[in-house]
C-alpha cells in the first residue's frame, strides 16, 4: 500500500507535554450562540471546488498508517475508529484497502512534493466531472505551506442514491434491447432512446424537486501527512483528535474559529485557551455533517443545518 512513499526516519514522542492548559470554560451568551455556531460552521468547511456540497464519507472508512511501528500506529487507528463509530460509519478489518492514509514523517514538505509528482492520479490532479478536489493551487497549498499536520481530500460525484458518476471519457455500455432501440429509432428519424443513444453521457435520475439535487459529494480518499516534530509536543489524545476531525469532515485547512471552541484551534492558539480533544462543538459538527441533507441545493444549506445540530447541542449542555 502507497509503495511510493518509500521509507522515512520518524522521530516520535508519545505522551510528551510542554506545559499544557486544560481545556477552558467558555460560556456563549443569548442570541449569540446561532450567530457564533454559524460562524464557525462557515469557516470550518471547505466545500470541493468543483460542485457546492459538503462531502462525507458513505459508510466505511479504512485507515492505512506509514511511518509508525504497529502498536504506535494502533492507537491511532482506534481513536479514529471511535470518532469514525460515533457517526455511523464502519471501520475496516485489517488488512482492508485504506481511504484514510497518515503519514508520518521529519520532512513533511519532502514527503508531500514527491507523492504529488508521482501520484497525481491518487490525489485528483487530473480532475474530471467525477472528481472534486481543492484545485491545483490547493495541491500546491498542501505542498508548500508549514503545518504540523496538513491534508488533501478527494470527493466524487456520485447520485442521491450511490451511484458513481464515474470518469466520463469511458462510455456506458447499454444493453442488447437498449441499442437495438437507439438504432430503430434513428432509422425511423425518430428521436434516440435508452442508453445507447447518448454516447459517452452519464445518465443521473431526477428527482423532480427545487429543494434537492440528484448528486451528492462522498468523500473517496483522504492523505494526511504528520509532522512527528511539531506534534510531539502535544497530548497523544489531542493531536489524534485533530487527525479524526480532518479524516471524517472537509475541513478548511486554514481555519482559525477562535471565536468557538474547537480542536482545530491547537496549533494557533495559546495553550492555556486551547481544547486538548474534540469538544461539543466539534463532536456536534460532525453529527450535523452525517445528518444533513446529503444531496441539498448547496453547500450554505447544509451549513445551516449543521449548524441548528451545534446550537440544539451546546444550548442543552448550558447551564439552566
Amino acid at each position: 500500500m502507497l509503495r511510493f512513499v518509500g521509507v522515512f526516519a520518524v522521530f516520535w514522542m508519545l505522551g510528551v507535554t510542554a506545559g499544557l492548559g486544560q481545556e477552558p470554560d467558555i460560556v456563549v451568551h443569548g442570541d449569540r450562540l446561532d450567530e457564533i455556531a454559524s460562524q464557525f460552521t462557515t469557516e470550518v468547511a471547505a466545500p470541493s471546488m468543483r460542485e457546492d456540497q459538503l462531502a462525507r464519507w458513505d459508510e466505511r472508512v479504512c485507515v492505512g498508517i506509514v511511518g509508525l511501528a504497529p502498536e504506535q500506529g494502533q492507537g491511532i487507528v482506534d481513536r479514529i475508529s471511535t470518532r469514525a463509530a460515533e457517526v455511523g460509519l464502519r471501520v475496516g478489518a485489517p488488512g482492508c484497502r485504506a481511504n484514510i492514509m497518515l503519514i508520518f514523517t521529519t520532512d513533511p514538505e519532502v514527503v508531500a512534493r514527491n507523492i504529488v509528482d508521482e501520484r497525481r492520479d491518487l490525489l485528483g490532479y487530473y480532475a474530471h466531472d467525477a472528481l472534486s478536489t481543492g484545485g491545483r493551487e490547493g495541491l500546491e497549498a498542501f505542498v508548500t505551506t508549514p503545518r504540523p499536520i496538513r491534508w488533501w481530500q478527494v470527493a466524487r460525484n456520485v447520485t442521491a442514491d450511490g451511484q458513481v458518476l464515474d470518469n466520463p471519457y469511458t462510455t456506458p455500455s447499454a444493453s442488447g434491447r437498449e441499442a437495438a432501440a437507439a438504432n430503430a429509432a434513428a432509422a425511423a428519424g425518430e428521436p434516440p432512446v435508452g442508453i445507447g443513444a447518448f454516447d459517452g453521457i452519464q445518465a443521473v435520475r431526477s428527482t423532480g424537486s427545487r429543494t434537492r439535487r440528484a448528486t451528492r459529494q462522498d468523500l473517496s480518499y483522504i492523505l494526511i501527512i504528520v509532522d512527528a516534530r511539531q506534534v510531539s509536543d502535544f497530548p497523544f489524545s489531542a493531536w489524534t483528535d485533530y487527525v479524526a476531525m480532518v479524516s471524517l469532515a472537509q475541513i478548511n485547512p486554514d481555519a482559525e474559529p477562535s471565536a468557538a471552541p474547537s480542536i482545530l484551534n491547537l496549533f494557533s492558539s495559546d495553550v492555556e485557551n486551547t481544547p486538548m480533544g474534540m469538544t461539543a462543538w466539534d463532536e456536534a459538527y460532525l453529527r450535523g455533517l452525517y445528518r444533513a441533507t446529503r444531496e441539498a441545493t448547496n453547500a450554505r444549506a447544509q451549513q445551516r443545518e449543521i449548524s441548528r445540530t451545534i446550537v440544539t447541542t451546546v444550548a442543552a449542555d448550558r447551564p439552566q
